[in-house]
C-alpha cells in the first residue's frame, strides 16, 4: 500500500471531531500527544483525555478474550470472583438479575456461579441495541473496561440508569489516568491505545456518573491477581519498547515456578460503585458553621451568609453551637426560626471536628462548604469556590490563602504579636512540606478552613478526629479516595489568640502530625 493510500485509509477511519468536553462541556481543548497515529486531546477545565477526532466505528474493537485461564493458574477466574464478591458487598445482593457490559467469559461465569441471572453483551453491542431488547429492570450492572470504548459514555450511563431498579447497583471498572500504573509509565501506559476512546481520571468519571444520575460512590483501586506469565502475555500485546517493559518481559522468562506464582498488583484500573439517585433541579449549597465562644463575630458572620445570594443555587446554613460560655448560644438561637438556617445545640463542646461531622449529617446540600464563625474568611468568595464543582470540572476545592503576594511564610500577620505570627507561619510551612511529601501533592494550603466539595465525596468514608485535626483527616481521605484538590485563591484576614483564635501552640500541631502519619494507611471506608 502506498503512503498516500495509507493516509487516505487513516482519514476514512477517523470519526467525528469533538468540539466540547463530554464531561464539563468546555470548548477549551488542547492537543497532548499521539497514540498509534491518533491524536489525544485534553480538556483544559476538567482534565479529561480523549481521542480527537474519535475513531470510526469500523476501526474500534472489543477487548480480546483472555488466553486459556488454566495456563495462568486460575488468575482470570480468581479476579472475576473477587470483583463479583465486592459488587455483592456494596449492593447487598445475594442473587438477582445482572447485566454485564464488556469483559471476557470469566466474569459472567463467576456471576452465574454466585447465583446471578446473567445477561452479557459487548460494549459496541450495548450501544447499538435498543432498551427494549435489554432485560429490564435489572438488579445490578457491571461495566468492565467498556465505558472508555464507547462513542458516548454519558448516553450509555443514562441507558443503564433507566434499566436499573431504583435500588440497583452499578460497578464500573475502567483504566484511570491517576492510577499508579498510569503515573509510572506516563504516555507509554498500555491503556493509551486506539481501542480506548476516552481516558478518565477518578474525578472525570465520577462527574460523568453524577451527570447520568448516579450517587453514593465507593472508589477503590482494582487490585488484581497477576503473575509474571500473565504480565508477559499482556505486554506482548503492547507495541511499547520502553525500558520498564523490557525489564518485565525479561522477568517473565524465568523458571515456570516463578512465572506462574500469583501476587497482587495495583493495576491501572479503578473500581467505581454507585447507585441511582434523584437530584433537585436547583442545586443546594450547605454552609457548615461550627460555633464555640464567638460572641464578638458570630452574628455578623451569620448575617453575611444569610445576605449572600448565588444565582441558580439554594443556600442552607447549618450552625452547630457547642454550649459556649461567652453568650454565643443566645445569639445563635435568635436565628432558629430563619427558613435558611438549621441550628443544632450540643450539650457540651466536643471539638470543631465533632461539630462539623454533626452538621454534615444534618445537611442536605449537593455541595458542602465549611465556614468558621470568626470572620477570617470572606463569604464573597463562595461564587468562585463552588463554580467549578457545579460545572463538573472537579469535585473538591480548597480556598488557598497562599497567593503570589501572600507566601506560606506570611499567611498570618498578627500586629500585636509578630513572634507568634512567625511561629504559626513556620509551623504552616513545615507541616505543608510534610503533607506534600507524604501524600505526593503540590498543594499550597491544605489546612485552609475553606473546603468545598460534592456531597458524594463523603460517601462511605470513616471519620475519627474531633478537633482541628479533622481538617487534615478530611483532605487526606478525599485524596486517598481519588479526588484531586483544586486550589483557588481566597481573601483572608488572620486573627491572633488574643482575638479569639483557639488553635493551641503545641498540642494541636502534634495532633496534625499524628493525623498526617496515621491516615496514610488507616482504613478508608466504614465496614
Amino acid at each position: 500500500m502506498s503512503s498516500t493510500a495509507a493516509v487516505k485509509l487513516e482519514r476514512e477511519a477517523m470519526g467525528q471531531t469533538l468540539r466540547e468536553c463530554p464531561v464539563c462541556g468546555s470548548s477549551h481543548l488542547e492537543y497532548k500527544f499521539v497514540v498509534d497515529r491518533a491524536p489525544v486531546c485534553s480538556c483544559d477545565e476538567c482534565g479529561l483525555l480523549f481521542l480527537n477526532p474519535q475513531l470510526g466505528t469500523s476501526t474500534a474493537s472489543e477487548p480480546e478474550a483472555g488466553p486459556d485461564s488454566a495456563m495462568l493458574g486460575g488468575i482470570y477466574e480468581a479476579n472475576a470472583a473477587e470483583r463479583i464478591e465486592r459488587l455483592m458487598s456494596y449492593s447487598g445482593l445475594g442473587t438477582g438479575s445482572l447485566l454485564i457490559v464488556g469483559g471476557d467469559k470469566y466474569f459472567p461465569a463467576a456471576a452465574k456461579k454466585a447465583g446471578f441471572d446473567v445477561t452479557a453483551v459487548g460494549a459496541r453491542e450495548f450501544e447499538s441495541v435498543s432498551e427494549r431488547e435489554l432485560p429490564e429492570p435489572v438488579d445490578a450492572c457491571v461495566l468492565f473496561c467498556a465505558l472508555e470504548r464507547m462513542n458516548d459514555p454519558l448516553e450509555a450511563l443514562g441507558k443503564i440508569r433507566r434499566i436499573l431498579k431504583s435500588e440497583g447497583a452499578l460497578m464500573t471498572i475502567s483504566p484511570t489516568t491517576d492510577s499508579r500504573a498510569a503515573r509510572l509509565f506516563g504516555t507509554s501506559w498500555w491503556e493509551f491505545n486506539r481501542a480506548n476512546r476516552f481516558y478518565f481520571s477518578v474525578d472525570t468519571l465520577q462527574n460523568l456518573l453524577i451527570k447520568a444520575g448516579f450517587g453514593d460512590p465507593l472508589i477503590e483501586p482494582d487490585h488484581s491477581l497477576v503473575s509474571l506469565n500473565y504480565l508477559r502475555r499482556r505486554l506482548a500485546q503492547s507495541p511499547r519498547s520502553m525500558r520498564r517493559y523490557r525489564l518485565l518481559r525479561g522477568l517473565a522468562s524465568l523458571s515456570p515456578v516463578f512465572r506462574n506464582r500469583k501476587f497482587r498488583l495495583v493495576h491501572g484500573r479503578t473500581r467505581f460503585f454507585a447507585r441511582p439517585t434523584r437530584r433537585s433541579a436547583t442545586p443546594v449549597l450547605s454552609v457548615i458553621v461550627p460555633v464555640y465562644n464567638e460572641r464578638a463575630t458570630v452574628a455578623e458572620l451569620l448575617d453575611q451568609v444569610l445576605a449572600k445570594n448565588i444565582e441558580g443555587v439554594e443556600i442552607e446554613t447549618v450552625v452547630v453551637e457547642s454550649n459556649s460560655t461567652d453568650g454565643s448560644r443566645e445569639i445563635v438561637r435568635q436565628y432558629e426560626d430563619h427558613p435558611r438556617v438549621r441550628v443544632i445545640l450540643e450539650d457540651r463542646p466536643r471539638g470543631k471536628g465533632f461539630a462539623v461531622r454533626t452538621a454534615l449529617l444534618a445537611s442536605r446540600g449537593d455541595v458542602v462548604l465549611f465556614q468558621d464563625a470568626d470572620l477570617e474568611y470572606d463569604v464573597n468568595d463562595y461564587d468562585a469556590l463552588i463554580a467549578p464543582i457545579l460545572r463538573h470540572k472537579c469535585n473538591f476545592v480548597l480556598g488557598s490563602r497562599h497567593t503570589e503576594t501572600n507566601s506560606a511564610w506570611k499567611i498570618r500577620t498578627f500586629v500585636d504579636s509578630p513572634a507568634l505570627s512567625a511561629y504559626f507561619n513556620f509551623g504552616h510551612a513545615l507541616l505543608l512540606a510534610m503533607f506534600n511529601t507524604v501524600y505526593s501533592q503540590k498543594l499550597t494550603d491544605p489546612f485552609t478552613m475553606f473546603k468545598v466539595f460534592r456531597r458524594e465525596c463523603l460517601y462511605g468514608l470513616r471519620w475519627e478526629c474531633d478537633r482541628f485535626d479533622f481538617d487534615n483527616e478530611i483532605v487526606i481521605k478525599f485524596i486517598r479516595k481519588g479526588y484531586k484538590p483544586v486550589e483557588l485563591p481566597v481573601n483572608y484576614v488572620s486573627r491572633s489568640i488574643q482575638e479569639g483564635k483557639k488553635v493551641t501552640l503545641f498540642l494541636d500541631p502534634l495532633r496534625w502530625i499524628r493525623a498526617l502519619l496515621k491516615f496514610r494507611k488507616s482504613p478508608l471506608y466504614e465496614r
